[in-house]
């Protein structure tokens, strides 16, 4: 395991504020993900991201909250209620957890539901908080990070250590609604946090 801290989706000009478009997990998954993160407790070289504070990004920006306008702001506020005022609730099958080169975490199933999603708040963005800013990459799948790596340490004792618990089948990420937030990086602690958010919920 290698420090996160450093990786190019974490070099931000302020680590305060950066703007993001989240799905989080209901208190279910949220209380059976804390279960796993028992597993780092001995690892220093790997943080424990607070359990409020989990999350599974659909979308980081290239800006914070400082850097758009208001009218940005309620321009893609608005596409987001409307996304989400469209948006069929789905569920996302996740894998046990998974210790790499950078974090443990669990990672969902690929559905064409949570790509559209992640395509539309794009699309949103680029036409408003994003403009005329290259927008930082799509994550590579739908995910949930339960610690980052802060300092070099073995990947495999980690996943040793997950595999240990022996815990039931995680249940699944429902997206039922989005979050739109302004992100603070804690390089010393190896977490993000925030202090509010703002939620656009499927009707349906």
């Amino acid at each position: 395991m290698k420090r996160f801290f450093g990786q190019p989706s974490t070099i931000w000009a302020s680590l305060r504020n950066r703007l993001h478009v989240y799905a989080l997990p209901d208190p279910e998954l949220r209380a059976a993900l804390v279960d796993y993160q028992r597993a780092l407790t001995p690892f220093s070289y790997c943080s424990v991201q607070p359990p409020k504070f989990l999350h599974a990004t659909v979308q980081q920006f290239a800006v914070t909250s400082e850097e758009v306008t208001q009218q940005q702001l309620a321009a893609f506020a608005s596409e987001l209620e409307r996304l989400a005022s469209s948006m069929k609730p789905f569920e996302i099958a996740l894998s046990t957890p998974v210790a790499d080169d950078w974090s443990l975490g669990v990672r969902g199933k690929p559905s064409l539901e949570w790509e559209n999603l992640v395509s539309g708040v794009r699309s949103a963005a680029q036409q408003t908080i994003n403009l005329d800013r290259e927008m930082p990459r799509a994550p590579f799948g739908p995910h949930l990070t339960l610690g980052y790596g802060v300092a070099q340490g073995s990947s495999e004792q980690v996943q040793a250590a997950s595999d240990a618990l022996k815990l039931s089948e995680l249940p699944p990420l429902k997206v039922q609604e989005i979050h739109f937030l302004a992100v603070h990086q804690d390089v010393e602690h190896g977490i993000f946090h925030w202090d509010s958010s703002q939620v656009f919920r499927s009707p349906r």
